[in-house]
């Protein structure tokens, strides 16, 4: 609680937190556009290896489709575009027949322009340009194609961005979880009064101009007594509280329901590889019972939620699904690659140094790693690596950092969160023992350790 702050003035009232999250985000994405990319990365930014896999995974179910009609395909939040581009290089290089490439409708759907603007720039995606188009379509509006039409739809960590409501559970009793934002007024140019307006009406072309601001947004909580019998799939939340230990904030994911119900009306219902959704959150009941586990993040004042996979799979079969699947993502690209893989990041978090390094000493740990994999790592694609130093990093490091980013590979790892496998790091062990990684480090970031929040796969048809 910041109840102390009082020089902190509200921006709003007390409201359930899907309420300001979906009211923040949308802020977000509306003023930051494409620059969204330079807060976070995901693992469909930069490299291509999750969408090969989702490429060969599509491929073989579109051998049962009828042979003559156009196959199409959605994606929910685009991102940069890079997923769609490397799905499409891998579907066309795979497809030697032209089975199904040449029939393939792929749209990018979005509901930020600034984000498909960013996306219509993408000069990889271009070379697909008979094959792709971009369309203005909220993945939580019901429309957006015919329903039964659809071949296939994917999301890529959109889940996390959607309304999400928290409930807790005490003595039988459940509690939701209201937020309110607070704001040093010190951070706003200009007539705090008129700001506090804007952000309201969410103006978004009058809060481009400002400093960023969402960052510096102080939130508020508090509980109150709820029933859920009128909330979307009331009785299957219902159900799977009872599964929730008391005093555990659980989210309740409900713009993601949205999703499935929309994607269940618009596949086709013989023919379709169904939807699959990306994102990170808990895996099972044992994961959602674990005390002190996350259930929001805050990215640059974007306001990120972890995804209840155990729940959206109930969702999914209430709404009529039939066959779901879920598993980490890992584990969906490791049977592609036939080995092992971990992201770059995973390596460098079980340095036996990291936890007592300073920001920019993990950032010199971090490149250096990179340049040792760089030695064998091939990438089908160039792709010179920005990496620039963190505010606040000292001067010599600052020289350090920007010495070892200039001499990266451009057919190097590709991203900080790129997919390595085994092999690609057992070969440069002894450059990692130079840089203090022992075996059992190595080992232990192949041995996927049960973290109780985990990037998953979820496929239903």
């Amino acid at each position: 609680m910041h109840s102390g702050h009082t020089e902190l003035a509200a921006l709003g009232d007390f409201q359930p937190a899907d309420t300001w999250q979906v009211h923040v985000n949308h802020i977000f994405y509306g003023t930051k556009g494409p620059a969204i990319h330079h807060h976070f990365q995901t693992y469909v930014s930069r490299d291509h290896r999750l969408a090969y896999a989702l490429a060969e995974d599509f491929y073989a179910h579109c051998g049962s489709l009828p042979a003559e009609e156009p196959i199409l395909v959605q994606e929910w939040g685009v991102g940069n575009g890079n997923l769609a581009a490397r799905f499409l290089d891998r579907l066309k290089e795979i497809d030697t027949e032209g089975r199904v490439y040449p029939r393939l409708q792929y749209t990018l759907c979005d509901y930020s322009q600034e984000i498909l603007n960013g996306v219509e720039a993408n000069t990889d995606l271009q070379a697909h340009g008979e094959r792709y188009t971009a369309a203005l379509i909220d993945a939580r509006d019901p429309e957006g194609a015919e329903p039964g039409s659809l071949t296939w739809v994917l999301s890529n960590e959109i889940w996390d961005d959607l309304a999400t409501r928290v409930l807790i559970k005490s003595q039988g009793t459940l509690y939701e979880e209201y937020l309110q934002p607070l704001i040093d007024p010190a951070v706003i140019e200009g007539d705090f009064n008129s700001f506090l307006q804007q952000f309201q009406n969410a103006d978004l072309d009058a809060l481009k101009p400002q400093p960023p601001f969402l960052d510096q947004i102080v939130w508020e909580r508090a509980f109150q007594r709820t029933d859920v019998g009128d909330w979307p799939f009331g009785e299957v939340v219902q159900k799977h509280m009872e599964t929730i230990d008391d005093d555990i904030p659980t989210p309740i994911n409900v713009g993601a329901f949205g999703t499935l119900e929309k994607a269940h009306r618009l596949l086709h219902p013989q023919h379709s590889a169904g939807y699959t959704g990306f994102d990170y959150g808990m895996l099972s009941t044992a994961h959602l019972n674990r005390v002190g586990r996350p259930y929001f993040k805050l990215y640059g004042g974007q306001y990120t939620s972890m995804v209840n996979f155990p729940l959206l799979a109930e969702v999914g079969r209430a709404a009529g699904f039939q066959h779901i699947e879920l598993e980490p993502q890992h584990a969906f690209v490791n049977r592609s690659l036939e080995e092992p893989v971990i992201s770059l990041i995973e390596l460098v978090q079980n340095h036996p140094q990291v936890g007592g390094m300073a920001p920019w000493d993990v950032d010199v740990l971090m490149l250096e790693t990179l340049q040792a994999l760089n030695t064998h790592y091939r990438s089908p694609y160039a792709n010179k690596l920005d990496y620039p130093a963190l505010p606040g990093t000292p001067k010599k490091q600052r020289k350090l950092i920007a010495q070892l980013v200039k001499n990266l590979s451009a057919r190097g790892v590709p991203d900080t969160v790129a997919y390595v496998t085994e092999s690609e790091v057992r070969t440069v062990e002894k450059p990692l023992r130079k840089l203090g990684y022992r075996e059992k480090d190595i080992q232990r970031s192949f041995s996927g350790a049960d973290a109780p929040i985990q990037f998953c796969r979820l496929t239903l048809r």
